[in-house]
C-alpha cells in the first residue's frame, strides 16, 4: 500500500516521503497513530500544503524528545525477588523499566523503550536503549538487584552483608539442635 508519511519514521522514510508498505503495517499502526495517510491525489496535495505546518510540529516534537531526554536519568536500579543462583522470580519488562526511568519533569512510554533480547530474568547489569524520537535516543544502564540486597542498604548493595545474613540463619538454625544435643548429653544412657 503506497502512503505518504506525516512525521518521520526511522528504516522508513521523512515527513512528506511516498513510501510503499505492508498493508496490515499501513492499517493497522501508521494510518491509526496518524503517523501517515493514504496517498491518494487529494492527500497528496493537502500534504504538500501542510508541509511546513508538519515540518513545525515534527521540530517541537523533537525539542520536546531533546529536553525529557536531559530530564531522564542514564541509569536506575531495580529489585526483584531472586533465587541464590541471580535467576529472578518473574521478570523485568519495558514496563518495569519505563517506570523506573520515569522522573518528575519526564515520562517515559514503555513503547520507548528496547529490550531485544525480551524480557531481563536475571540479577545484573544490563544497557538498555530508549528512543524517544527517530533522532533522540540513549542508552540507560539497568541494575537489576535482588530484593533482600536493596533493604538491607548501601553495603548490601556491593554484597559485603550477604555473607552475614547467612551466617546469622545459619547459626540460629543451629541453636535448637546444639541445646538438643546437649539436653541428650544430660540424659544418662540405659544400663545394659
Amino acid at each position: 500500500m503506497e502512503i505518504i508519511l506525516l512525521e518521520k519514521i526511522r528504516n522508513l522514510g521523512d515527513l512528506g516521503d511516498s513510501v510503499n508498505v505492508a498493508n496490515g503495517y499501513a492499517r493497522n499502526y501508521l494510518i491509526p497513530q496518524k503517523k501517515a495517510v493514504r496517498a491518494t491525489e487529494a492527500a497528496k496535495a493537502e500534504v504538500e500544503e501542510r508541509r511546513r505546518h508538519l515540518a513545525a510540529e515534527e521540530s517541537k516534537r523533537l525539542e520536546a524528545a531533546e529536553a525529557r531526554a536531559q530530564l531522564l536519568p542514564r541509569g536506575v536500579r531495580i529489585a526483584r525477588l531472586a533465587a541464590s543462583g541471580g535467576k529472578l522470580y518473574g521478570s523485568v519488562s519495558t514496563a518495569d523499566i519505563a517506570e523506573a526511568l520515569s522522573s518528575d519533569g519526564a515520562r517515559v512510554e514503555k513503547s520507548e523503550v528496547t529490550l531485544p533480547d525480551g524480557p531481563l530474568k536475571e540479577v545484573g547489569k544490563f544497557p538498555v536503549e530508549v528512543i524517544l524520537h527517530a533522532e533522540v535516543r540513549f542508552t540507560a544502564l539497568i541494575n537489576v538487584v535482588a530484593e533482600a540486597e536493596d533493604g538491607a542498604g548501601e553495603d548490601a548493595a556491593d554484597g559485603d552483608d550477604a555473607p552475614a545474613d547467612d551466617a546469622g540463619a545459619d547459626a540460629g538454625e543451629d541453636a535448637p539442635d546444639s541445646d538438643a544435643d546437649a539436653s541428650a548429653a544430660e540424659t544418662p544412657a540405659p544400663e545394659k
